[in-house]
């Protein structure tokens, strides 16, 4: 195998790893968007609290939790 050949075989290499890692990133950018999607329960709380600027504290998720399933 000459140069040229090993040369244009790594090119060829190298171009089906760079597409590769582009469907790797867009299947993370998936995985990572359905992982950290709000809940509309949730969504709901958040915009009251934006909207109202009351704060409220909790002692566990699960009082939270409560909270949010209630609204």
């Amino acid at each position: 195998m000459s140069e040229l050949q090993i040369l244009y075989k790594i090119s060829n290499d190298i171009e089906l790893l760079k597409d590769q890692m582009a469907d790797l990133q867009r299947d993370i950018s998936e995985i990572n968007a359905d992982l950290h999607r709000l809940r509309p329960e949730y969504r709901a709380k958040v915009e009251k609290i934006l909207e109202e600027g009351v704060f409220e504290t909790y002692s566990s998720f699960d009082d939270l939790r409560k909270e949010i399933e209630n609204v």
